[in-house]
Parts: C-alpha cells; sequence; structure tokens
C-alpha cells in the first residue's frame, strides 16, 4: 500500500484555507498513482434549496465542457454516488447510456478512475473522484487504494462543508447570558450545575438552552455546543 508522509497528512489536517486544503488533497492523491482530483459537495441549505459547490484540478476546457453540457444532471457517476457509499470504478458500462459524456471525458485525459462519496446526517455529501488518462483500475489497486481515497473524501466534507455552509448560513445570535449558558453545558456542568455557577434558576437555564438549540437549528444541546463551537462562538 502506498504510504503518505506523516507531515503531508499534518499539514492537510493543520490546513484552514478550502484551496489549499484541496491542494493537499490533490498531493496526496497524485502520491497514489493518480492525476486528476474532482470534489462535488452537495449541501442542504434552508430557505436556499440543494447547493452544489465544486472542487477539481481538471483541464480548464473539460469544465468549460461540463458545464456548458450540464453534464451533471446526466452524470451516471454523480446519481450512483447519491445511492451508495461504495466505490464506484468508472467503465465503458457505468457510462452506457450517456457514450457521448465518457467520450468527451476520456478526451480531456479522465479516464480510469473511481468516485468515492460520504453523506452526514444532515442529509449533506461529498463526492470524491480520482482518476488518470493511462493505466485501467484493478481490483488489486482499488482495494489498496480505496480506504485512503475514502478518508481524503471525508477530511473534506468535514471541513469544507462545514465553511461552505457557515457562508450560506449567518452565525446565530446569541445573548450574552445564552453564550454563559452554552459555555458551561460545553464544560460539562448540568443545567443544575450552571443554574448554581451564574445564580439562575433551573427552569431558567432550560429556557436559555431551548433558545440556543432553535437559534443554531440544532436538534439537541450537544448538537447545539458543537454548532456553536464550530462557528467560532465557544
Amino acid at each position: 500500500m502506498p504510504h503518505w508522509k506523516s507531515e503531508q497528512l499534518q499539514r492537510m489536517l493543520e490546513e484552514k484555507e478550502p484551496q489549499q486544503l484541496f491542494g493537499h488533497a490533490v498531493k496526496l492523491a497524485q502520491a497514489l498513482g493518480m492525476e486528476f482530483v474532482g470534489l462535488s459537495l452537495h449541501l442542504h441549505v434552508a430557505a436556499r434549496g440543494p447547493q452544489v459547490i465544486l472542487y477539481n484540478n481538471y483541464p480548464s476546457a473539460w469544465n468549460e465542457h461540463y458545464q456548458a453540457e450540464d453534464f451533471i444532471k446526466i452524470d451516471p457517476a454523480v446519481s450512483k454516488c447519491h445511492q451508495t457509499t461504495l466505490p464506484l470504478v468508472w467503465s465503458d458500462e457505468l457510462f452506457r447510456e450517456v457514450p457521448h459524456l465518457r467520450e468527451a471525458a476520456c478526451g480531456h485525459g479522465l479516464v480510469h478512475g473511481w468516485s468515492q462519496s460520504v453523506h452526514d446526517q444532515q442529509h449533506n455529501e461529498s463526492q470524491l473522484s480520482v482518476s488518470r488518462a493511462q493505466g485501467a483500475i484493478c481490483h488489486e489497486e482499488l482495494y489498496e487504494k480505496s480506504a485512503q481515497v475514502m478518508w481524503l473524501c471525508n477530511i473534506l466534507h468535514a471541513a469544507l462543508s462545514t465553511h461552505h455552509l457557515a457562508k450560506f448560513s449567518p452565525p446565530p445570535q446569541l445573548s450574552e447570558r445564552e453564550l454563559e449558558v452554552l459555555k458551561w453545558s460545553a464544560a460539562g456542568k448540568t443545567a443544575a450545575d450552571v443554574a448554581m455557577i451564574l445564580s439562575l434558576s433551573p427552569s431558567t437555564v432550560n429556557f436559555h438552552i431551548r433558545s440556543v438549540i432553535t437559534k443554531t437549528n440544532a436538534s439537541n444541546k450537544a448538537g447545539a455546543i458543537a454548532i456553536a463551537a464550530l462557528r467560532g462562538l465557544l
């Protein structure tokens, strides 16, 4: 199995800027013998509907052609990745119903590869594709490298979906008291503990917690804490 250098992984895990983060992913994929990397984020944003965000190092002519023909609507790799998180190897059979898409992709060097998706509990999804112009993907190579590609997909999804969702949805406006309650809750304090610390009644603490859950659009207190932490509110 190809091994990544620990310093490469550390740099990627520490990177916050989206394009730089994707650049690290490209280098890691190229170390696996792949040439091209494409990532599509499919995000569900309240009051905006589904949003699709693309990152890739594909030839610019292919990107222009793909968008001009609106291939994303007929791309079987995209539609099948909505249904499975198993690696999906590219083949003529996969593109049997859209041979013109397959021919066009091959003409730009996107010949051999596979696509991998991850889905989160909020129904957001990332689809990562790795490919090259030469060298078919055999079962042994897929078995050897698919876990690393899955890891890349998960890391990119966690960082980039959070980044873009934060841009689409402004940070919740929490009052000073709500922030105090949330910070003590994040520290592991119960409602009774927080009430004692802040000289409030337990019912008032629970009122603030319910308010925070509503404002962050979370499903529970733990979710509200996680969202607040991601937004830098804690």
